[in-house]
């Protein structure tokens, strides 16, 4: 499975209809990010990219009883637009700077709480996703984020679209 929903702490698989066509199974051993580049440019333009070549990691989160103002400082310490929130060790989230700056506008209490305002049914996918389904799904489905889970379905990493611009721009 490529692509997951996470709602309340649960991964449930999901197929979208638009990713139909060959499967994008990776018919290789996984590698160090850097590795699968370094392999990648060897084999030249039409070799596939995944997730876990591009993700950004480690992910920065915070608990979800956390404040928005907490949440903006992460936020803006770590030069960061997408926070995700968890309880313990289970994710229950993602915000973004975009849905914490309309907050500020209407001057809400800093202190309410994180988990108010967050997406809480949000989009994964497993680190061994093809880019082009990634970037397909962020297009479609209207999302600037997409945390990556590993085969254990912990959370290992996070994939935005300042990732996707940015292997672009390496090509």
């Amino acid at each position: 499975m490529s692509f997951y929903v996470l709602s309340k702490g649960n991964l449930t698989g999901i197929e979208f209809d638009y990713l139909s066509g060959p499967n994008g199974e990776r018919l290789e051993a996984t590698l160090v990010p850097g590795m699968v580049m370094a392999k990648n440019e060897k084999l030249g333009s039409g070799a596939k990219a995944y997730a876990i070549e591009i993700m950004s990691s480690p992910v920065f989160s915070i608990d979800a009883k956390e404040t928005v103002d907490v949440a903006l400082q992460t936020l803006k310490e770590k030069k960061i637009h997408h926070l995700v929130l968890t309880q313990g060790q289970s994710v229950k989230g993602l915000i973004s700077d975009r849905d914490l700056s309309w907050l500020q506008k209407f001057e809400l209490d800093k202190n309410a709480k994180v988990f108010q305002f967050m997406s809480n049914m949000i989009l994964a996918c497993h680190e061994e996703t093809r880019i082009d389904h990634i970037a397909k799904v962020m297009v479609k489905e209207n999302i600037s984020a997409i945390p990556v889970v590993d085969s254990s379905s912990q959370l290992v990493g996070i994939v935005t679209h300042h990732d996707l611009l940015r292997w672009i721009y390496d090509q």
